[in-house]
């Protein structure tokens, strides 16, 4: 997975390049602060984990978590799978993790952020 690994780092992002105030604040705060208190702040309710080949009901007020996004190319096909479906509107690669939500009002938004 030298060629996923290598995409990653040439799109990864910091927090300089994130224009939504959600997502600068879920990263500086929770992400790289790991403070887990904040994401009541930002109005989570709950992380869920999400395993290959089960599809989440989505909804709001939800950080959904799928590990090892990149590890093998069947993860890879079931991350871009998500990353396209309809309902979420917000996702975050971080390469070894994928945090994906829905949220309302919220426009399509695909984040590449370093981990």
């Amino acid at each position: 997975m030298l060629k996923s690994y290598l995409k990653y780092l040439f799109r990864r992002k910091n927090e300089f390049h994130i224009h939504s105030p959600f997502v600068y604040e879920l990263y500086t705060k929770v992400i790289r602060g790991g403070d887990e208190e904040a994401l009541k702040s930002l109005g989570i309710e709950r992380t869920e984990l999400v395993r290959e080949g089960e599809p989440p009901a989505i909804v709001d007020k939800v950080m959904y978590v799928m590990e090892d996004i990149h590890s093998d190319e069947k993860k890879e096909a079931w991350w871009n799978t998500i990353c396209a479906h309809p309902d979420v509107t917000l996702t975050i690669d971080l390469y070894k993790k994928g945090l994906f939500f829905y949220r309302e009002g919220m426009e399509k938004q695909d984040f590449v952020l370093r981990s």
